[in-house]
């Protein structure tokens, strides 16, 4: 079963294109793969930071830090 896909549309500089354009042609890759894997690690990377905040503080970050010294 394939997951299900949201489209996702921004703008960017002359210059990030040209890059993104450069690097996809060099590797012989789509912009797509390219944005896809980029969104890809840095979800992982902030989904990682949200559980350790929400396992060390809590999810009520006013009661964080109570029976600490």
């Amino acid at each position: 079963m394939s997951e299900q896909r949201t489209e996702i549309s921004f703008e960017c500089t002359a210059q990030e294109t040209a890059v993104l354009d450069g690097y996809c042609s060099a590797r012989g890759v789509k912009r797509t793969q390219v944005m896809r894997q980029i969104l890809k690690e840095w979800s992982e990377v902030k989904h990682r930071e949200a559980t350790l905040i929400v396992r060390v503080a809590g999810s009520k970050p006013e009661l964080a830090g109570v029976d600490r010294e």
